[in-house]
């Protein structure tokens, strides 16, 4: 997808040693091998795996967009979820919302951002100071 595989669309810590991954909603989604292969890959290490349900497969146009409800951003006293207009909106937003019972949980249209190429977690990382160079 255009995001290059950005992890955050995968894989998730929530809490120590414990690894949030999607789950496939359907028999089109673009990313089934990729949860199995994850999943597998994680509880061979010995990493606790709580899953989530992918939005399955979203589409603008004939692009297939890298749509993942793992894209969650994380705040002090809220959680916001990106929803795509898919069946799987409301339990994505309620699978997130139960690896965080400390803070309320909410889903908001992810479309604009998603077009962009990336997520609310992309879109909250940090940004360096003007003038930093490397």
């Amino acid at each position: 997808d255009h995001t290059d595989g950005h992890v955050d669309n995968l894989a998730r810590f929530v809490a120590p040693n414990t690894l949030c991954l999607p789950r496939a909603t359907g028999k089109d989604d673009p990313n089934a091998a990729i949860y199995a292969d994850a999943k597998a890959r994680a509880e061979a290490a010995g990493v606790t795996v709580k899953q989530i349900p992918s939005p399955g497969r979203v589409t603008s146009g004939d692009h297939v967009e890298p749509a993942s409800y793992a894209n969650f951003a994380i705040t002090s006293h809220l959680v916001v979820v990106p929803t795509f207009d898919s069946p799987h909106d409301a339990e994505g937003v309620a699978a997130v919302a139960e690896l965080f019972p400390d803070r309320a949980t909410i889903g908001l249209p992810g479309d604009a951002v998603l077009a962009g190429g990336g997520g609310f977690h992309c879109a909250s990382q940090q940004m360096p100071a003007a003038g930093w160079r490397p």
